[in-house]
């Protein structure tokens, strides 16, 4: 997949941009959507779809 070992950013709840490298995308079938899953620089991971993610770098 072309995503796959891209960076991407996003906005948390509270406003925040924040990064996050893309390391798997999996089919989530009850919103039939793919889902794009991620590490933050933090360790954490971030699962989001298209739409969330406001744009890959």
């Amino acid at each position: 997949m072309k995503h796959i070992g891209r960076r991407y950013e996003y906005y948390t709840n509270n406003g925040e941009m924040r990064q996050a490298k893309c390391i798997k995308i999996e089919f989530q079938t009850l919103l039939d959507k793919p889902i794009f899953i991620g590490v933050s620089p933090f360790g954490h991971e971030v699962r989001l779809t298209k739409e969330e993610i406001y744009r890959f770098i």
